[in-house]
């Protein structure tokens, strides 16, 4: 007897395109800034890489200044404030310092977003929070501590910002190629730094920059253990 034919199977049913979502939207943002640096982060651009209208990008992730604070959320939220809890307070600002630098030159196209319009990122204040709670532990308050705050956000973003833009050993041997269109008074005077200028490596200036900036804090006013008689 002969068998039955075997029933063709069924054509499988073609699936549904990724549902959008505000983390997808946030990832495809990241990855232009990623291979795209030089080009502004428009939510039709980013609309298109989702494939998605910018009008369904609204209902995720809101405004265009909302997506520029979800992408930075990303990036500082990645920060892994390594402080030492027991270490002194200097070397806990110097902590926080060195994470900052190590995770923005991760994603150096975001640098430039955290100021924009006169707009700073909450993200930003988020990931400088760590930085108080130290400041306020070492004893600082009031006017000194709001100084110290922004001395060093700002020396830390500062030397951010150009390695960013221009990786150091960029920026030195950019210098040593206009030798040739200097005054002869200005090439005597920086070919004494030369040499040096070209032995101190990214990580040293870094550190360099953070001892600088350390000692410019003011040393918290000493706390008297003595009892009252």
């Amino acid at each position: 007897m002969t068998p039955p034919a075997a029933k063709a199977a069924p054509a499988a049913k073609r699936g549904r395109p990724p549902r959008l979502s505000r983390d997808a939207i946030l990832d495809a943002a990241l990855h232009l800034l990623e291979r795209h640096p030089d080009e502004p982060l428009t939510l039709s651009r980013v609309a298109e890489a989702v494939d998605a209208v910018p009008a369904a990008l609204y209902r995720h992730v809101g405004s265009h200044d909302a997506l520029i604070d979800g992408v930075l959320g990303r990036v500082l939220d990645g920060i892994s404030f390594e402080v030492r809890t027991r270490a002194s307070w200097k070397n806990q600002v110097r902590d926080w310092m060195t994470c900052v630098r190590d995770q923005m030159l991760r994603y150096p196209a975001v640098v430039t977003l955290i100021g924009r319009s006169g707009r700073t990122s909450p993200a930003w204040l988020e990931a400088t929070a760590p930085l108080v709670e130290i400041l306020e532990r070492a004893g600082l308050r009031g006017a000194a501590l709001a100084h110290s705050y922004l001395w060093v956000t700002e020396s830390t973003m500062g030397c951010v910002v150009n390695e960013a833009a221009l990786p150091y050993p960029e920026q030195i041997a950019g210098a040593a190629s206009a030798r040739d269109e200097m005054s002869e008074e200005t090439r005597k005077r920086l070919d004494s730094l030369g040499r040096h200028l070209t032995a101190l490596d990214s990580e040293s200036f870094f550190a360099l920059i953070v001892d600088r900036t350390i000692a410019a804090i003011p040393e918290p006013p000493a706390t008297s253990t003595k009892r009252r008689g």
